[in-house]
């Protein structure tokens, strides 16, 4: 459930007595239980003032049962939905007759409501009930252009952060956040006193203890603010150098000066994060090169591009290196993805017989490092190896001969991967599928129709989303179709038999809009 479910909880069942409410004019009574999309709020929400206590009820449950599985709420699209909704300030009172989490589902609703006097009141039936229930629909009122909603809503705020735990503050710090986007009013206090409250000494030892607990975005936001707010202790620190997300490692190195501190510079250069080795490593001032020269050299075999070609930058400003040299004698020794197309980048097509007996790697990694450099190098001779290795064991394999294929894919190239995909196993028919998607026109329809005929779901799947693709797209061209391209897609089309497959109903329409498509006078 949702995280407004975890606030509500679960609703109660009531026999409260129906009270006398005017007759209710529109006797058509919804099927409740068929609604599962929040839009629909603004279309059945008049049926809680029926006076059929039973009808009232179940549509007052609906409402909750729609509000308690979002797990996320923005403001603008919370008024979008249910400003509309028609409701008056009389009306506020009327949800009295509901259980308390029905009632306060039915004001979070109320609001939302374009008029000023109705969300007033509605406030006013929130404050009453000022805890962590509320809090969120109390929230969004701070950026209300009624004066004053907006100053109870504050008064309220300041009221509920000096009562609740930080972690509930912390697990809501998108809506607390939200608070520095709001244009009509500044609200940037409100958010310094929310954070201020949180990140308190009083507070801080008890939240370094249960990281464990927080999210990947709750941590985030946990050391965002103890840098901003000058709270890093060196133990704190180790949390954040420490944590699983790079992002928050990242943050950590962008906010300390980590190059004054050779014990951590070497360390990060080592860092399994790709981007905090590559930003590690462009921080560095050429005055301080050779204290790191040893872990620079390493990171001349990195897997990553930017950071090979940092490396290189970096050693030149001290000394002359033969990094094609380099690249030859550790191929040898200790062979890698980053040497094997380190080579290529500082080499020249001499180096394509070094680099070419990897293709025969028992290592995924080194035939697909390997078809890659080749690339770098002569782009035709790697297009021809990447047409023979399509039918590669290793998807990686397929994924990178595809790439290459693709780069300046030709009508020539098409008829190859047409022959490849029917002899080709079902993974090399999906790469196939995929590759012959990226050369665009109308005669491609016919290889996806080819594709959702196959019996296996994922070659299957692969082409009921290429032809949906293709479909959006292409109608709306206006190029000429070929009659070899009408051909081709009519003869797989009726060779086929569609109109005997179930297919699914979005598929269905279009592989039945084909004989229009590609019809004879279709020019």
């Amino acid at each position: 459930m949702g995280f407004l479910n975890k606030i509500f909880g679960q609703t109660k069942t009531t026999d409260k007595v129906t009270e006398p409410y005017p007759k209710f004019v529109n006797t058509y009574k919804p099927d409740f239980d068929s609604i599962h999309d929040f839009g629909q709020i603004s279309s059945i929400f008049e049926w809680v003032y029926n006076p059929d206590f039973e009808v009232a009820t179940n549509c007052a449950r609906t409402v909750h049962r729609l509000l308690t599985k979002q797990t996320t709420f923005k403001n603008k699209t919370l008024y979008n939905s249910l400003k509309y909704i028609s409701i008056n300030k009389a009306d506020i009172g009327k949800f009295d007759r509901f259980d308390g989490n029905l009632k306060l589902s039915l004001l979070n609703v109320a609001s939302m409501n374009s008029s000023g006097y109705v969300r007033e009141e509605a406030l006013n039936g929130l404050l009453a009930n000022s805890n962590q229930f509320t809090f969120p629909f109390i929230l969004f009122r701070l950026g209300d252009w009624v004066p004053v909603i907006k100053s109870k809503a504050e008064k309220a705020i300041k009221e509920v952060i000096q009562r609740e735990e930080p972690d509930f503050l912390i697990k809501n710090h998108r809506l607390i956040d939200w608070l520095l986007k709001i244009e009509r009013s500044d609200l940037r206090h409100i958010h310094d006193d929310i954070t201020q409250f949180i990140f308190s000494d009083k507070n801080i030892e008890r939240i370094i203890k249960s990281l464990d607990k927080y999210s990947d975005g709750d941590r985030f936001f946990i050391f965002r603010n103890l840098i901003q707010k000058d709270k890093l202790q060196d133990s704190v620190l180790e949390e954040i150098l420490s944590d699983k997300n790079y992002l928050i490692r990242l943050l950590a190195i962008k906010n300390i000066e980590f190059i004054n501190d050779p014990d951590l510079t070497k360390r990060l250069l080592k860092d399994r994060s790709q981007k905090i080795r590559q930003y590690a490593v462009n921080k560095i001032p050429q005055s301080q090169i050779n204290e790191f020269k040893a872990e620079i050299y390493q990171l001349l075999f990195d897997s990553s591009s930017g950071i090979r070609l940092a490396a290189r930058l970096s050693l030149d400003k001290i000394e002359k290196n033969d990094f094609l040299q380099i690249y030859k004698e550790h191929i040898i020794t200790k062979p890698n993805v980053g040497c094997i197309v380190g080579l290529a980048e500082v080499g020249t097509k001499d180096e394509i017989d070094i680099i070419e007996r990897f293709l025969k790697s028992e290592s995924v990694k080194f035939r697909a490092a390997s078809l890659f450099a080749i690339s770098i190098l002569d782009y035709g001779q790697a297009k021809k190896i990447a047409f023979d290795l399509l039918n590669d064991d290793s998807n990686t394999v397929k994924k990178t001969c595809c790439t290459i294929i693709e780069k300046e894919i030709s009508t020539a190239d098409i008829e190859k991967l047409r022959a490849i995909y029917d002899s080709g196993q079902n993974e090399t028919k999906r790469f196939v599928l995929k590759a012959i998607s990226k050369f665009g026109g109308w005669s491609i329809a016919g290889d996806f129709l080819k594709g959702i005929l196959q019996a296996d779901d994922k070659v299957r799947e692969t082409g009921y989303a290429l032809l949906s693709g293709w479909y959006k797209y292409s109608i709306r061209l206006g190029t000429t179709q070929h009659t070899e391209d009408k051909q081709y897609v009519m003869n797989i089309y009726n060779a086929g038999h569609f109109s005997n497959i179930k297919l699914p109903p979005d598929i269905d329409r279009i592989v039945k809009e084909i004989p229009f498509v590609f019809s004879a006078d279709k020019k």
